[in-house]
């Protein structure tokens, strides 16, 4: 018990601001600091990279890691002109990392690899414009290069992807566009290579504009698909210029796995994902605090998740959460902080690395892109260094939780 004597009032105050300076210090022990854990995906001097957030870069059967090693990195942002990249496999076993293949992308989410089953993993090969399957245990391409832009992780040995020419033409206007008639969404079955288009883009615009009145048909991306676990929904990024031309809105959508009822959603997250089939999460960008919520597919919050984040990753049990902070920009002393949150907590349960270099993580979009491992055992994003300009793919094995 703390015994208050008869003090005078400055030293009343004095004292109250050490025992508020106790309390804080007894508070700033409950966060554990777990960054001794995180290690190197690789070893060399190179950049390397991992797939987008909430993506594992880690094959279900937890055999093998897929990362992007760039010899020279991209100088600059969201649209800076891709650089040639080698798609690397690890063997978590053995150690052994042997190169797959050229690839050509920016900082930004690398790749977009993922996995769509033990012996399966696909990335993007140029840009925006096509990407492959490769087989880790044949060590061949599935389907040779297929055209379009990949969506994000996979069920039931199929994957999710778009043809967009306001994506495609991006980082090259020479390219090839696709016919109006190709524009749109695709699923591909991975153990047959066949695919269907499910719905078109002329027919997504037309459902948006019908349902928001200030959506034009000026110019129009789409893109993040991302399907529910039982395949029956797909997400996706939905973005329109402006009829003067200046600036770009961004919207969000969900649309059945048969292309009936392309549904825009009235409140859109920010980096938002499958929660379960039937609700999603991401970060909400009306919060002061920018933390994590769950949203029913109206965009109806349900629950708070987390703290401030910027990119999220989640366990697979829900329970755990890892993001970067401050929200697109650094904390107020430089620093950029990756968090582990406790469903519901929105006090870090840990720290896991932090650094200094928003030149990197923010500004050429080398962005930390948190995941788990399909078991939950392990975690990986990127970090950046702070004495060079230089970020790598880190893993981490997650000890026993509280």
């Amino acid at each position: 018990m703390i015994k208050i004597v008869d003090m005078s009032y400055s030293n009343r105050i004095k004292f109250g601001f050490q025992l508020l300076l106790f309390f804080i210090g007894f508070e700033s022990l409950a966060q554990k600091n777990y960054s001794a854990l995180v290690q190197p995906v690789y070893s060399g001097n190179e950049s390397t990279a991992l797939s987008i957030y909430d993506t594992s870069p880690e094959s279900p059967d937890g055999k093998y890691i897929c990362f992007i090693k760039y010899p020279a990195i991209a100088q600059g942002g969201h649209l800076a002109p891709p650089v040639r990249a080698e798609v690397m496999l690890k063997n978590r076993e053995t150690g052994k990392i042997f190169k797959v293949k050229d690839v050509y992308c920016n900082n930004h989410n690398g790749a977009n690899a993922l996995w769509i089953n033990d012996s399966l993993v696909a990335f993007q090969t140029n840009h925006f414009k096509d990407f492959e399957i490769y087989n880790v245990h044949s060590q061949k391409s599935e389907f040779g290069i297929i055209d379009g832009e990949l969506g994000h992780k996979s069920f039931g040995n199929v994957i999710f992807y778009s043809k967009c020419n306001a994506r495609l033409l991006i980082p090259d206007n020479s390219r090839t566009p696709y016919k109006p008639q190709e524009e749109g969404f695709f699923s591909l079955d991975c153990l047959t290579g066949k695919s269907k288009q499910f719905i078109k883009q002329s027919e997504i615009i037309a459902a948006f504009m019908k349902q928001n009145k200030k959506v034009t048909d000026n110019e129009t991306k789409i893109l993040h698909l991302e399907p529910n676990s039982s395949n029956t929904k797909i997400m996706f990024d939905y973005r329109y210029r402006s009829e003067n031309g200046t600036s770009w809105h961004d919207m969000h959508g969900i649309v059945s796995d048969d292309g009936s009822d392309p549904t825009w959603v009235k409140v859109r997250p920010m980096h938002v994902v499958w929660f379960d089939d039937e609700t999603m999460f991401g970060v909400d960008t009306e919060d002061s605090k920018k933390r994590i919520f769950q949203y029913d597919l109206t965009g109806k919050k349900l629950e708070i998740l987390g703290g401030t984040s910027t990119h999220v990753g989640v366990s697979p049990d829900r329970k755990w959460y890892i993001g970067e902070s401050d929200f697109y920009k650094a904390e107020a002393d430089g620093f950029t902080r990756v968090y582990l949150y406790k469903r519901g907590q929105t006090s870090p349960y840990a720290l896991l690395a932090e650094w200094k270099n928003s030149k990197i993580t923010w500004e050429w979009v080398a962005h930390v892109n948190p995941s788990f491992s399909y078991d939950g055992k392990r975690a990986y994003f990127i970090r950046a260094s702070t004495n060079e300009d230089k970020f790598e793919a880190v893993s981490m094995e997650l000890p026993e939780f509280d």
